[in-house]
């Protein structure tokens, strides 16, 4: 942006043989009423009326533990020993405890002298996860649901870095996304179009319904009747043994094989799946085709299931023959696991090149055919890898590093082995999407741009495949084509949420202000409370000089997002270089920098504050820890420049200049002050 006023001087391979577990059918085979999109949820109390014993039961699951707030909840974690967790990535300590009966992490920095130079409280509003393995630990702030930095692992009774982490610290700023919470809880009144924002109180645990669907027709049956259907099924309510095979399946697998990326179907949302129907037709799931052989998912049971030789010689084999959902993993016993094995290896039939003492009614099957490890998403776990081995000798592959590397491309295959235009189009969006979430690889976007120029002219008005090929142009800086692009989903979905806000972007991007003013707008009818929007409206009008409107919009976004460091900084340059207001702007600055002490526009800022107010050391401060997360920012050049030479430093300032110069070698100023101090 030509505005931003930037002061410089004052004056191995898995073959996916296999892969999918059966045939998926276009339309489900299940008879069952309450698959219809009008049928209504009734919630857990409804289930729970009739059905107190199973309910009772169900509850004292993972599944039914899976969300709930801290208060009253058991205390598993350790907050005497104050562990404190060190991030050298990102130069950031944590710490959890508890205060006043809420838990809260703190994120703090320390300086070369031990001491402390920033801080940041956030208490814990929901915990998700039962405990079992481990917990993480989400905020909310205006029903924007974010996570945590801090988890803590049962398994290994510690506090470390939440899942994900290790890799990529996002602090107190990652959106918990509709497709999150539909796995980890009850279905939540989520904020259409929004990102991670909810109408709460949210429901606590995965609830009845989500392996039985809704509930709406079973309970007026019932009331209607009093007494039980003639059939022996009632088709009223899915009982998942009661449905085909593939469709049993993917009762579990809506949320039990989640794959390195899921898309879903255009028009549709996690929502949209109901027990009975086919998972393909809502969303396709991709996996690692280079994933190594030892390697497994904590959510990845299913797939992991049909690399076995027990499921691809099975016609029956589907996750509740083992498992019966509504009781306590905890609460199997390990015979109850052996006599699955023994309903279908008999005792005769086993191998007779083995010891005969291990195959025997009291042998432990699990300990030897199932591995106990990590996985390569979440660390510190010791999970049930779910593929049945025969050769002993495949336990032994060594344990996966604390989180996947990311250091070579990964190379996506559709689980489902889906095939066509539209395929193509759903694995192209998958390499964007993989590329925002997970792994900033430029070969990503490559082969997106390949698989969606190709198929989009087949699916031409697949608004969601223009709009991730606007993305991957528009992250490549090939803008012109971006602006194309985003011109076709809006053509073809005039209220497309995103294509609007990217198209808005790219339009303040050029500095059409004006366009982006006008999209913006039509944007916030569809959905009024983007902060980003609100903030980018701000920039928007602060450009094209209507500094009422700018502070105005920057406002509504920091009344909307209180932790939205990036718009304390703009209405803070808004106030500095506009209105030469400098106590509030500083006030602007440093709210920004005690949410983000990084954010290199904030720091110079200051330090161009400082300059005003003649307080060259500071100004030098301010501008040389800009520098530090940005050796090549020319501006806090010019602001070193302009200190040094105030205060008689003439060859640090001439160094300064020098520096300017290497980036920028037609700077005319720079060259002129230079050429002056030379006299």
């Amino acid at each position: 942006m030509t505005k931003r006023i930037l002061f410089g001087f004052s004056a191995v391979a898995v073959l996916f043989i296999g892969l999918k577990l059966v045939q998926s059918n276009p339309k489900s085979a299940s008879n069952f009423k309450n698959i219809n999109p009008t049928v209504q949820y009734v919630g857990n109390e409804e289930c729970a009326a009739c059905h107190e014993d199973i309910f009772n039961s169900f509850i004292r699951t993972g599944m039914g533990r899976s969300f709930y707030t801290p208060a009253g909840a058991k205390v598993i974690e350790d907050f005497a020993a104050n562990e404190h967790i060190y991030d050298p990535n990102k130069n950031f300590y944590y710490t959890a405890s508890i205060d006043n009966g809420e838990i809260v992490q703190t994120e703090y920095r320390l300086n070369k002298q031990g001491e402390k130079i920033h801080e940041l409280n956030r208490k814990a509003d929901y915990i998700i996860g039962s405990g079992n393995h481990n917990r993480t630990y989400l905020t909310e702030q205006n029903g924007f649901v974010k996570e945590m930095p801090l988890t803590w692992y049962t398994d290994k009774n510690r506090w470390d870095l939440s899942p994900g982490y290790h890799s990529s610290n996002m602090r107190f700023s990652r959106k918990i996304v509709e497709e999150c919470m539909h796995c980890h809880n009850s279905f939540t009144d989520f904020i259409p179009f929004s990102q991670n924002k909810y109408n709460v109180p949210l429901p606590q645990g995965i609830g009845c319904e989500r392996c039985h669907g809704p509930g709406q027709l079973h309970v007026q049956m019932r009331i209607a009747n009093k007494q039980k259907p003639k059939s022996n099924i009632d088709y009223t309510i899915v009982n998942p043994k009661h449905l085909p095979f593939q469709e049993q399946l993917d009762v579990c697998q809506q949320c039990h094989l989640q794959g390195e990326i899921s898309v879903f179907k255009q028009g549709k949302h996690s929502t949209d799946f109901r027990p009975g129907m086919a998972l393909s037709n809502v969303k396709s799931i991709f996996m690692d085709k280079t994933l190594e052989t030892g390697e497994f998912r904590i959510a990845s049971h299913a797939d992991r299931l049909a690399q076995s030789a027990c499921f691809k010689e099975s016609t029956s084999l589907t996750c509740i023959t083992c498992h019966n959902p509504h009781v306590p993993v905890q609460e199997h016993t390990r015979q109850s696991f052996n006599n699955r094995c023994l309903s279908c290896h008999e005792f005769q039939a086993l191998s007779p090149a083995n010891d005969k003492e291990y195959h025997s009614t009291s042998a432990n099957c699990i300990q030897c055919h199932m591995i106990q490890g990590g996985t390569t998403d979440i660390p510190h776990v010791n999970f049930t890898d779910h593929k049945i081995q025969i050769n002993k000798s495949a336990l032994k592959d060594p344990p996966p590093a604390l989180e996947h590397s990311y250091k070579k491309p990964l190379e996506l295959v559709n689980y489902f082995l889906e095939a066509g235009a539209d395929a193509e189009v759903q694995k192209g969006i998958a390499y964007i999407r993989y590329y925002e979430s997970r792994h900033e690889h430029e070969v990503y976007l490559k082969r997106a741009i390949v698989l969606l120029e190709n198929n989009l002219a087949v699916q031409k008005n697949h608004a969601d495949g223009w709009y991730y090929l606007g993305r991957a142009y528009h992250l490549l800086g090939m803008n012109a084509k971006a602006e194309e692009a985003y011109g076709q989903v809006l053509e073809f979905n005039p209220a497309h949420f995103p294509g609007l806000a990217q198209a808005g972007a790219l339009a303040l991007e050029k500095e059409n202000y004006i366009k982006a003013l006008s999209i913006y707008n039509r944007a916030l009818i569809i959905y009024g409370d983007d902060p980003v929007i609100w903030n980018n409206i701000g920039r928007a009008y602060f450009f094209a000089d209507s500094m009422e409107s700018a502070v105005k919009a920057y406002s509504q976004a920091i009344a909307l997002a209180p932790d939205y460091a990036n718009a304390y900084n703009n209405n803070g340059e808004l106030l500095l270089y506009t209105y030469k207001d400098t106590q509030h702007s500083k006030d602007d600055f440093l709210s920004c920098l005690a949410l983000n002490p990084d954010h290199m526009y904030a720091l110079h800022n200051m330090s161009n504050i400082f300059i005003m107010e003649e307080d060259w050391e500071q100004a030098i401060s301010f501008a040389r820890e800009a520098l530090a997360k940005n050796s090549e920012f020319v501006a806090a050049y010019g602001t070193l420049a302009t200190a040094f030479q105030r205060l008689g430093r003439m060859d640090e300032a001439r160094t300064a200049l020098l520096r300017i110069l290497k980036f920028e070698p037609n700077n005319i100023d720079a060259r002129k002050i230079l050429e002056s101090l030379s006299y």
